[in-house]
């Protein structure tokens, strides 16, 4: 039976590694992209090199939040101020936030773990050859499961671990043995991020809510009747005896993946993660009409957190799913450096 429930992830996994059309999402879809998934660090230098060394983000700009009133409200009280650096890779980028003398609540936050609940992970898919995770140790990150990485099927040639950066905030690595893959077309980047996901205690909920903000009614998923199990997958989660399931959304430049973890229940939080909190703490999609984005996140179910207000040269609003995730949405010209609509070919 585990090994049955292997095959299948590994085979549905595989399947995001060389999938580049966008299924069942409409041509004119309201969230175009991810502009930029927000995490919070402790230190911006030393989280720029580690994420520099070994996954290959590359530094685009840096700026300061000094009496924003968008920031303000999201943070829950006045005068908050934050020093940035927004980091590229191929297909997406991350929003690094280093914020001054964050509030006792921010600093008693646990650390999202692998299970969640909450915006647990960012997932970086590279080539084998690049010994990213081999670096990302190197550089002061520590192993979550075993310290090898591990292959799920030998059938196909990628190979996983989690791990945690200086923050706590978990990593995946995917090493993808390219010339095993024998594609007809290899891929022309060795990095990229593949996915961000969500850890849910509710994975049903999630993918309706998802399903009607994206406009994509039937993501991939994967053990919906088989829960996905086995020492493999133990071995990478750290958690032992897990049972999950899964689900992808791809929205243009990003997957959005979706996990819960049956064998290790969690419960959604009374109250939002603290914006200051140490690790991810928003995804920003890039939309093409703000009003129409109001529309689909109240439609989903969502909640809606701040009204339209300027940012970064564009408009914003937030909201939160039904887990309590932030959310902003965000309309702001192609060329700009946020814009998801930078990144040629999405990436691939």
């Amino acid at each position: 039976m585990h090994n049955l429930s292997i095959v299948i992830l590994s085979l549905t996994l595989l399947g995001g590694c060389t999938q580049n059309e966008l299924s069942g999402r409409p041509d004119d879809a309201v969230v175009r992209g991810v502009n930029f998934v927000g995490k919070s660090v402790s230190n911006l230098e030393q989280s720029t090199d580690l994420y520099h060394n070994s996954v290959d983000l590359q530094w685009v700009q840096e700026a300061e939040f000094r009496q924003s009133a968008v920031i303000d409200a999201l943070s829950g009280h006045e005068g908050t101020r934050a020093s940035t650096r927004l980091m590229k890779s191929v297909n997406a980028q991350l929003q690094f936030m280093q914020f001054d003398n964050p509030p006792a609540q921010a600093l008693s936050t646990k650390p999202v773990g692998v299970n969640g609940p909450g915006i647990a992970h960012v997932c970086y898919q590279v080539a084998q050859a690049t010994k990213a995770y081999d670096r990302f140790l190197e550089g002061g990150a520590t192993p979550i499961g075993d310290r090898d990485m591990v292959q799920l099927n030998k059938r196909n040639p990628v190979y996983y671990a989690y791990a945690h950066d200086h923050d706590n905030a978990v990593v995946e690595i995917e090493h993808v043995d390219i010339d095993a893959l024998n594609l007809p077309t290899p891929p022309k980047n060795q990095y990229r991020i593949r996915h961000v996901s969500l850890a849910t205690p509710d994975i049903d909920r999630a993918v309706d809510f998802y399903s009607v903000l994206l406009q994509e009614e039937v993501p991939r998923r994967a053990g919906e009747l088989l829960k996905l199990s086995g020492d493999k997958l133990d071995k990478i989660s750290g958690l032992p005896s897990s049972k999950i399931e899964m689900a992808w959304f791809q929205v243009r430049n990003l997957e959005l993946e979706i996990i819960q973890y049956h064998s290790h229940p969690v419960e959604t939080p009374v109250s939002p993660r603290p914006l200051e909190a140490l690790g991810y703490n928003m995804i920003v999609f890039d939309v093409a009409d703000l009003s129409a984005a109001r529309e689909r996140l109240l439609k989903a179910g969502g909640k809606l957190v701040l009204e339209t207000q300027p940012m970064d040269g564009g408009e914003i609003l937030f909201g939160r799913d039904p887990d309590g995730n932030l959310l902003g949405f965000q309309k702001i010209s192609d060329d700009a450096p946020f814009s998801s609509q930078n990144f040629l070919d999405n990436g691939t």
